[in-house]
This record gives C-alpha cells, structure tokens and sequence, in this order.
C-alpha cells in the first residue's frame, strides 16, 4: 500500500514537473569545437537524463565484468555452506535418533562440504560411537583437542568414552584437563565426583562435591544433602578402620547437615558403639528420636544398649524412649513389639491400636493380629490379618531411583549406581525379592524390617467365621 502511494506521488509531481517545463520554454545552446548545437530546454533535460541512464548500465556492465566471478564463487561457497549445514543438522538429528548409518552417511558429506574441520569431526566421533567403532570416535575427538575452540568438547567426548569402557582413571585424567584450562567446569567436576563415588573413594567426591557448591553448580539445600550422605559413608569407613576420633566427628556433621536423616542419626550411634561409647550411644538416641525416629534406633536402644535386662524393664526402655515422641507411630510400634515379646499382651495390643489409621501399616496390624492370637481372641486376630492384607507396606532403605529394596542404607544404590536416592521410605507395591547390595560392612549388626506374614502361613488360626 504504502508502494502504491508513493508512485502515485512520483507519478503526480513528475506531470506537474512536465507541465511547468512545457508552460515555460526555453533555449538551449552550446558552442565546441567550431559546433554549435540549439535545442529546446525540454529537449536538452530529456538527453541528459537518458545519457545519465546509459551511463549509469555501462558502469554496472563494466562492474559485473570485474566482480562476477568472485561473485560466482561467492555464492556458490555459500550453497556449498548452507548444503553443509543442512547435513550437519540432519547428522545431528539422525544421531538422536539412534541411526548409526544415516549418521555416519551424513557425516561424511558434511565434512566434505565443510571447511569447519572441528564441527565436521565432532559429528563424525558422534555417529563412530553410534556405530561402535570406539577407535574411530577417539581418533575424531582427539583431532578436536588440536583446536581451542573445541577442545573442552574434545575432553569431554574422551571422557565420556572412557566411563562408557570402565576406565574411570581415563575418564578423571581427562576432566582434570579440562578443569585446568577452565577452573569450575561442571561437566568435569561432575565426572569425577561420580566415578569417585564408583571407586568408594569418598575424600575425593568430597572435594568435588566442594568444588561443585564453590562455583554454583549446586543449591545450598542439596549440597549439603549430598554432604551428608558422604560423611556417612566416611564416618563408617573411619569406624572399620579404628579411627574412633575421625569417625565421631563425620558422624557427628552429618547429623548436623540433615537432622532428620534416620541413617545418620543411626551411623552416629553405630560409631559411638564401635567406640566402646555406650552411655553416649543412649544419649544419642535419645537426642535423635524426636526428629529421626527409626526402628533400628529403637532396637539398639532397647536391646544391644539395655544389658541384661528382663523382658519387662525392656518394655519400661522401650516406654522411657516412647515418651520422647509419644504420638510418634514409631514410638507406639516400639513399644507393643517390645510388649508382645515379653508376653505383656495388654500393653501390646493396646500400643498397636493407638496408632493413628494415617500411620497404620502391616507391622502395626501383624503386631496386633499376633497379640490378638496370644491373647486367644481368634476374631479379634482375623480381622488384623485382614487389615494386614490391605495395609499399606512397611517402609524400607528404598532407591527412588530403581525402586530396589535395600536392608542397610548406602549412599550409592547397588543396583543403578546413582547417588544419594536411598532412603527410608514406603514402596509402591511390596517387592517380590530383596536383592543383596554391595558396600562396607556395617559397624553393628541392623535388622531390617520384618516382611509381610503370608496369611496361609502355617500357625495361623483360621478366620473366624
């Protein structure tokens, strides 16, 4: 529209300019050479424009001749780039999709279209590493480390090659490069932090883990949850070996990173027992029971840490740690085991029933169907090992990663190697199999939490009718 407009503006003041030129005439003379030309002005203006015209082409003419052939292979080298690129992204597109031969098919047109050798190589060792051909990925990404521009992404592809064939060594040496060249690289710190984790090698994840909240790489809250994790597994480490002092103290930050982390709480009790520390083991427990209740805690504190006791000063243990946190389900839970095991079924019964239904799960029915069976009150026993079927399952060390059901917490899952994902939580679904876990010995012995009771069990009274 507003094209239109304007040609209409040109088109008006150049027929106003015709018609004034045509309402006022003139001459027009030159003398040259002996020549003498006379025209109209009119006339005059027209063949200066035209010649101006002319002018104008031949310079374009002459400037076409002298420019077109950089011009040519100008535009050719750019549909040579943009064919390159077009391959280059397909490349990418085909590795994502896991196509090893487009990939590679792709790669090889690409370099050939480009001059970027560094682009070219880093689709090449992508597509090398789709189709298994590790020799020709290193080769690839080892050509990348000759230039600086793409030398971090050289190091990082070395690595990541390197986890892939179990060289953690190789791996850590290459993420040490590239840290050296840019201190706080958050791909290379997270490389040698998780193949130390691998390794076991607990001070070095620590350092990373520091270096990782140093430069931002983490929040606070996470950092610090994953410190404690580590603390942990140092403080058991420092117990096996003897170093009481060294433990203690790991122990000791853990809890303080994450009071309400059972397995901490647990660690610093263990250690504190590995010390010869029992007096301060009772404490300890006690400390920790409003904020990190456990049955575990529970069972040290009432047995390994109760002497020779009779079955009923067990149970005033076991009711001494309860009042702590007396609403607690843990608390109640302690309390009726302990009870029904010293034949106090009065007390069993009723701690079991206490426990609010939000709380409820098959330990607090199984304990309540087993002191109704004691007790003789068969219907009363029927009607729990009912709620027991439909309850909701006991907590366990569970990964919420891999859902793999662990009797001692471990800061890396045995099963899928991530860190920090066990925790004391209740599974979806009761597990069919209790898959054994690799990791230090414990400090003390633990006890995992009592499977469901299969209702056809031999033992069992039948339901009342």
């Amino acid at each position: 529209m507003i094209r239109v407009i304007l040609l209409v503006l040109v088109i008006i003041a150049l027929s106003l300019g015709g018609a004034w030129i045509a309402d006022h005439p003139g001459s027009f003379s030159v003398d040259w050479l002996g020549w003498r030309v006379e025209t109209s002005f009119a006339v005059a203006l027209a063949v200066l424009v035209v010649g101006l015209v002319a002018l104008a082409i031949v310079v374009r003419l002459l400037s076409g001749l002298v420019t077109g052939p950089k011009s040519f292979l100008r535009r050719r080298a750019e549909r040579r780039r943009r064919r390159g690129l077009e391959a280059m992204t397909r490349g990418l597109a085909a590795v994502a999709a896991g196509d090893a031969r487009d990939a590679r098919k792709l790669s090889a047109r690409a370099e050939r279209l480009l001059d970027a050798q560094p682009l070219a190589d880093m689709l090449a060792a992508q597509s090398a590493q789709l189709a298994e051909d590790p020799a020709e990925a290193e080769r690839r990404w080892t050509r990348m480390l000759e230039h600086e521009e793409t030398a971090e992404l050289g190091l990082r592809g070395l690595a990541v090659m390197a986890r892939r064939q179990g060289d953690g060594a190789a791996a850590v040496a290459r993420a040490r490069e590239a840290l050296a060249k840019r201190p706080g690289t958050r791909w290379a710190l997270e490389t040698v932090f998780e193949v130390k984790l691998a390794e076991g090698d607990w001070a070095e994840a620590e350092a990373a883990l520091t270096a990782l909240e140093r430069h931002k790489h983490l929040d606070r809250e996470e950092s610090r949850r994953r410190q404690s994790a580590l603390e942990i597994e140092r403080a058991r480490a420092d117990s096996a070996a003897g170093h009481h002092d060294d433990a203690t103290t790991r122990a000791r930050t853990a809890v303080k990173l994450a009071p309400g982390r059972p397995e901490a709480a647990i660690t610093q009790v263990e250690v504190a027992i590995a010390a010869g520390k029992l007096p301060v083991a009772r404490k300890l427990i006690e400390q920790n029971w409003g904020a990190a209740a456990h049955p575990e805690l529970g069972r040290l504190y009432v047995t390994l840490l109760g002497g020779n006791t009779t079955p009923t000063e067990r149970v005033q243990r076991a009711r001494d740690l309860a009042q702590i946190a007396p609403t607690q389900a843990e608390s109640r839970l302690l309390v009726a085991e302990t009870a029904l095991e010293a034949g106090i079924l009065g007390v069993a019964r009723d701690s079991a029933n206490k426990i609010a239904v939000a709380d409820r799960d098959t330990r607090a029915e199984r304990i309540a169907a087993r002191a109704a069976e004691a007790d003789g009150d068969w219907q009363s026993a029927a009607q729990a090992w009912h709620r027991a079927a439909d309850a909701r399952p006991a907590p366990g060390w569970i990964c919420s990663r891999c859902n793999t059901v662990h009797t001692r917490w471990h800061a890396v899952c045995g099963s899928c190697g991530s860190f920090d994902t066990v925790s004391w939580s209740r599974p979806a679904t009761v597990p069919a199999a209790m898959p054994a876990t690799t990791g230090p010995a414990p400090v003390v012995g633990s006890a995992a939490a009592t499977p469901p009771m299969d209702p056809a069990a031999p033992g069992r009274p039948p339901a009342a009718a």
